[in-house]
């Protein structure tokens, strides 16, 4: 028995949120209340990448006619934002764990998380996500050829607050803004 495409997208969720009240409570619950001018920077520059992708991601997609479905739109924004970053900072940290069995040098153990981090953002999208949405990308948008170094700045950007500040609140609330970016702009349920 095959599971529907809204089980799919919950149980992978449920996994994900499981996995991450596992190993990641203490960053989940507590906010790291350093706000020096490195993090006020990295947090502007997260913020203003985030709008660059929105205005990207709706002039490269279309919603092929679909109407919108508020309960979709609300449930996919937090649900997504918080559990997929839960599995993006699982990968983060095993590559910083794995390069700090050679290595103590920050930026190898930054280097390292973030290729598992990337690694595992383009297996998710390839393997689940692309199978999950409807046809969505217009492929004539001028601006589709954007699309990829907009995401690799967010993935970094995201990847530093992490590194630095072990900062998840403010990247769910990011990763919540990108969601609603997707599914305002691709309409889909959840609940069909």
């Amino acid at each position: 028995m095959e599971l529907s495409i809204p089980m799919k997208v919950f149980a992978y969720w449920f996994i994900a949120i499981a996995i991450g009240l596992l190993f990641f409570r203490k960053e989940t619950f507590s906010f790291n209340t350093n706000f020096d001018l490195r993090r006020k920077i990295l947090l502007g520059a997260s913020v203003a990448i985030v709008i660059l992708n929105a205005f990207i991601y709706t002039n490269s997609t279309y919603d092929g006619g679909r109407s919108l479905d508020i309960a979709s739109v609300l449930v996919f924004t937090f649900g997504n934002g918080i559990a997929e970053t839960f599995m993006f900072y699982l990968f983060f940290v095993m590559g910083e764990k794995l390069a700090a069995m050679v290595t103590k040098n920050p930026w190898l153990l930054f280097a390292s998380g973030m290729i598992f981090f990337m690694v595992y953002s383009g297996f998710i999208h390839a393997l689940f996500w692309l199978d999950m949405l409807p046809e969505h990308v217009n492929q004539a948008s001028p601006y589709k050829p954007l699309f990829m170094p907009t995401q690799i700045l967010i993935a970094g950007s995201w990847a530093l607050s992490f590194f630095w500040y072990r900062d998840l609140p403010s990247v769910f609330a990011l990763h919540a803004l990108v969601d609603l970016t997707m599914i305002l702009n691709v309409k889909f349920s959840l609940f069909v």
